[in-house]
């Protein structure tokens, strides 16, 4: 079992979070759903979204740290980067886009190819800026990130690392002069107000947790998914003070996306068991299958819902619903996670673009370049 099997279960933990939510706002269309339920909903998949974030920025530095400065470490990095995330989502974007068309719902040339190249789009005036597969909000902040990552391994890690950390500070501190201070939580609606939300604050968050660990400022822990459903917890006491409040104030969204950079520290660190539990390697399956569970999950519970109602009508126990939804869902991600994800990603290793395990010794590199142990 993996080091950072912990860290796949988090991720898988994220991912239901996000199903679930889906899940319920989607049954609310059809049946009475209270208000904060719904509220919770949302905030519970935006806290799900930042554990994603997180995750990210850790990862990117553990695996590349020694690439900094490297002959061809920029084009290495980005092809890897696409290999990972754009065959998946084009086939979840073409499938969003053949089911649009066959209902016969307007779609724009230029958005189509805005969702294609990860191109933050308006879709009406003082709407949010989604494309088409709504989902893939999140992967236009993490090509943007990448991008940012791949500039900065053009330089020795002394240089590259600082540069990248104030690149993604400065962009938050120029929205917030120029565009919306941070008060402001309403949704961006522009390109540039997108790319500087505070929430790309996030990646460096991950980043820093990986020098953080490295300098062993996460203790080694048992039991750590315990730890990591008390931080989640933590999250859903803040409903209490702000589900009602929409949208909830910056001050909330930093507090609890420091508790998830926290819980994503604490799964790293974990002192994992010498024979991996049963539990445990369902979880790190599921945080496997998390990319594919992610992107087509939507797809799941709209199919579930169809089954549900021919079984059940309308007036079933909501619960269940979302219980089976959520199965649904979790099964189809890992079809498609053996039958297309897999041999997407067996196809990259024989083109030598594969990530390769993670390794320690990266960060170990990277840490002895600043003299530290």
């Amino acid at each position: 079992m993996s080091k950072l099997a912990t860290l796949q279960v988090l991720r898988g933990l994220a991912a239901i979070t996000v199903v679930v939510d889906h899940a319920i706002l989607r049954q609310a269309e059809w049946s009475q759903t209270s208000e904060t339920v719904m509220r919770a909903a949302e905030y519970s998949g935006a806290l799900a979204v930042a554990v994603f974030f997180v995750i990210s920025g850790f990862i990117m530095l553990h695996t590349s740290a020694c690439n900094y400065g490297a002959p061809g470490a920029v084009r290495g990095f980005l092809v890897k980067r696409l290999w990972r995330i754009v065959p998946l989502y084009w086939i979840a974007t073409s499938l969003e886009l053949a089911l649009r068309l066959r209902a016969g719902s307007e779609v724009t040339l230029d958005r189509v190819l805005a969702s294609y190249l990860f191109i933050p789009y308006p879709v009406a005036q003082g709407e949010y800026m989604r494309p088409l597969l709504g989902v893939g909000w999140t992967l236009n902040y993490e090509m943007f990130f990448y991008l940012l990552f791949a500039a900065s391994l053009a330089l020795p890690i002394r240089r590259g690392l600082p540069l990248l950390f104030a690149a993604l500070v400065s962009i938050v501190a120029f929205g917030a002069i120029f565009i919306a201070p941070l008060t402001d939580v309403s949704a961006p609606h522009t390109i540039l107000s997108f790319l500087s939300e505070p929430i790309i604050l996030l990646f460096p968050a991950g980043m820093l947790v990986a020098l953080l660990l490295k300098a062993g400022w996460f203790p080694i822990v048992p039991g750590a998914l315990a730890i990591i459903l008390l931080l989640l917890g933590e999250n859903l006491l803040g409903f209490s003070l702000f589900v009602d409040r929409m949208p909830a104030p910056f001050v909330w969204w930093a507090a609890t996306w420091i508790v998830c950079a926290i819980a994503v520290g604490l799964s790293v660190a974990a002192r994992e068991p010498q024979r991996p539990t049963p539990i445990l390697k369902s979880g790190v399956w599921l945080g496997d299958v998390s990319y594919a569970l992610y992107l087509f999950h939507f797809f799941s519970i709209v199919a579930a819902e169809k089954v549900w109602w021919s079984l059940f009508g309308v007036a079933h126990s909501q619960i269940a619903f979302v219980a089976f939804a959520s199965a649904t869902s979790i099964a189809a991600a890992g079809v498609i996670h053996v039958a297309v994800e897999q041999p997407i990603m067996r196809l990259s290793r024989g083109r030598n673009v594969a990530s390769g395990p993670i390794h320690q010794t990266a960060l170990a590199s990277f840490m002895r370049s600043f003299g530290g142990s």
